[in-house]
């Protein structure tokens, strides 16, 4: 093995190694709860139009005030406690777009775009906290023929990727995916099956002894449920809730473990 290769290696491995300390830092104030969690949104214009510029330009932080308002309400299910569990910022659109996950699968593929994608988000965020949960938004008009990309929340750099539509219409429904992908960053799992994006019983159902009968999604499972094979999604965030095992999953109630 050449001494180049050797160096090249040695890079490496520090580099993953420091990265999964800074991580579990992280992971470990992400969680504390014992202050508000910070979470700056960056708006990103994705398809370049001008109508979604304009759109972007128009965007205030009360536009996003339904996302405190849910973790608020749902805190008090869990705590008796007095506490803003998330406190959201609005912050400058960005003009450089995120790298994009590889087309295919891969181990060594989905490391390096993680790496590269830490990186452009330290690079391209102003949160002067390390806890700070950063939500990038990809705006883009809506497109019939063409669905949006699948967003996704990652722990390691409490980095959330949203693709959203620019419209008003879709303001709230675009508030529950980002509602979706910030726990993610938080440590909460899907509860819904990958293969059919059902919700699973019982993890995934907003009042599982109501069987079918359920009328708000569990947030992580993103789709309220109306039979085995039929579900629908939200349209805002008043139609969520979060169950009990997402709400351990992220330290707000202890487990038995």
């Amino acid at each position: 093995m050449s001494m180049m290769k050797i160096i090249r290696i040695s890079l490496l491995l520090a580099i993953l190694l420091f990265s999964a300390f800074y991580s579990k830092l992280q992971r470990l104030q992400s969680t504390s709860w014992v202050e508000p969690l910070p979470v700056a949104i960056y708006p990103i214009n994705a398809d370049g139009r001008d109508a979604t510029a304009n759109y972007i330009n128009a965007l205030a932080e009360s536009d996003f005030k339904s996302l405190a308002n849910f973790f608020n309400k749902q805190w008090t299910h869990y705590s008796e406690l007095d506490f803003e569990p998330v406190r959201i910022q609005l912050m400058p659109a960005l003009t450089v777009k995120p790298p994009q996950p590889p087309s295919s699968d891969g181990l060594l593929k989905t490391v390096f775009w993680s790496l590269r994608l830490r990186y452009w988000a330290y690079l391209n965020s102003q949160a002067a906290d390390k806890a700070t949960v950063n939500i990038f938004i990809q705006y883009q008009q809506l497109d019939p023929d063409r669905r949006l990309a699948h967003s996704l929340g990652l722990q390691k750099g409490l980095i959330g990727l949203v693709n959203a539509y620019a419209d008003k219409r879709y303001q709230e429904t675009n508030n529950v995916v980002i509602a979706h992908e910030l726990l993610h960053t938080v440590g909460a799992s899907d509860k819904y099956d990958l293969s059919t994006g059902q919700p699973i019983y019982p993890e995934g159902f907003a009042i599982p002894s109501k069987q079918y009968q359920q009328n708000k999604a569990e947030l992580m499972a993103a789709r309220i449920p109306l039979s085995a094979t039929e579900s629908e999604m939200p349209i805002s965030l008043r139609y969520c809730v979060i169950g009990e095992q997402t709400a351990a999953e992220v330290g707000w109630v202890e487990t038995n473990k």
